[in-house]
């Protein structure tokens, strides 16, 4: 089992950021499969295609030789399949990876398939490369401008985890510490996420723009930033969670 869902606030960034500190044994493929259009074609200046269409479309037999194929290396290093652009070609992509993508990069041990599925929604619950996720990385950024409004999102992502509980492997993942710090947070989902982690990331513009395309930042510089420390201690814990699933699996023989 070796595909790892990012739902939820800011998902594009995240997946990003945890496919960069991505320093364990296993590889990272970032997968864009949000249903409402694709963004990192844009992000990395790559043509449009191949994309996920061309992929669910073209590799049938969705052997891992055949799937690589139409991976594509940004500049980064990052190595990637994204989401066409337009919507209405998104969403049916996402549907037609349920056939044979999904299933397959399950299967797989190596690389790891870190896919970007989109804001959080109740129709998380039937997409495929979510469903076939052995780890969940539900991503929830806090508004500080009123308490009153954040803790009316945190009762909507914790009615969400609570809709989540039945599947394993959840990581939360807060962006921002404030109007609610990370243990406040914790708390608050702890009867709906179950015994979930809860991994801060923080607020940080500049990180963010380098993920999504800004050049002048040094490899260096990039690597002491914020969210990129933050995003190596979330690579750890998410790399954890789909270690125990794949233990779990291995043992249950699934």
């Amino acid at each position: 089992m070796a595909i790892v869902a990012v739902v939820g606030d800011a998902c594009t960034t995240t997946t990003v950021a945890l496919a960069s500190a991505w320093t364990t044994a296993t590889e990272a493929l970032i997968v864009e499969a949000d249903p409402s259009g694709g963004d990192l074609a844009a992000w990395f200046d790559l043509p449009i295609l191949p994309s996920l269409s061309t992929v669910v479309t073209s590799a049938l037999d969705a052997s891992w030789s055949e799937i690589d194929r139409h991976t594509r290396l940004a500049a980064s290093g990052l190595r990637l399949i994204p989401a066409p652009p337009i919507a209405a070609e998104a969403r049916h992509a996402v549907a037609e990876s349920g056939r044979s993508l999904a299933p397959a990069l399950a299967a797989l041990r190596s690389p790891v398939a870190i896919v970007d599925a989109g804001r959080l929604s109740e129709s998380h619950m039937t997409h495929p490369l979510v469903a076939s996720a052995a780890v969940t990385v539900v991503v929830h950024r806090q508004r500080s401008e009123s308490a009153r409004a954040a803790a009316v999102r945190l009762q909507r992502l914790a009615d969400h985890l609570e809709a989540m509980s039945a599947r394993a492997g959840i990581v939360v993942t807060v962006i921002g510490d404030r109007p609610f710090d990370f243990g406040q947070i914790e708390e608050f989902v702890a009867d709906s996420a179950g015994n979930a982690p809860v991994v801060g990331l923080p607020v940080d513009e500049l990180t963010a723009a380098v993920y999504a395309g800004r050049t002048g930042v040094s490899t260096r510089r990039l690597a002491r930033l914020p969210l990129a420390r933050a995003a190596r201690h979330l690579a750890h814990v998410v790399d954890r969670a789909v270690e125990a699933r794949v233990d779990i699996s291995w043992r249950s023989g699934r």
